[in-house]
């Protein structure tokens, strides 16, 4: 199954690219978010790449960085996502993912940007849990 890895963000979305048979999730890049037109650019993504599933990260647990204001915003980006794609959209926690990516930068030498490493621990973490 090919997927989508969304890490939503106000400013900007960092995507991921997964593959379940593969178990194997890479960061692909980050976009800014320009509201309905970004909506629309990742619908047509959906077909343009046969992406079968789409994983966004959900602030599920609130702290210093997450907050339940943020949960909202992330499940109506969602919801307009659903009404757009023929896909499942599904949700999975993203707690942690920002200070995952950042050791990665650091003690990995990850090259890629933090929203899209983000993403890639996304679509990892959904890899894991369902095969």
């Amino acid at each position: 199954m090919r997927i989508l890895g969304i890490d939503y963000g106000d400013k900007k979305i960092g995507l991921a690219f997964g593959d379940s048979e593969a178990h194997v999730a890479v960061p692909l890049d980050v976009v800014p978010n320009v509201g309905d037109a970004t909506i629309q650019t990742f619908a047509k993504r959906v077909t343009s790449e046969d992406i079968d599933l789409i994983v966004v990260g959900v602030p599920l647990s609130t702290g210093t960085h997450h907050s339940p204001v943020q949960l909202e915003k992330t499940r109506t980006f969602i919801d307009q996502l659903r009404s757009l794609v023929s896909v499942p959209v599904v949700e999975e926690d993203e707690s942690f993912t920002t200070s995952e990516s950042i050791r990665l930068q650091r003690e990995e030498g990850a090259q890629a940007e933090e929203d899209a490493l983000a993403a890639m621990l996304i679509v990892q973490a959904y890899i894991n849990q369902h095969g």
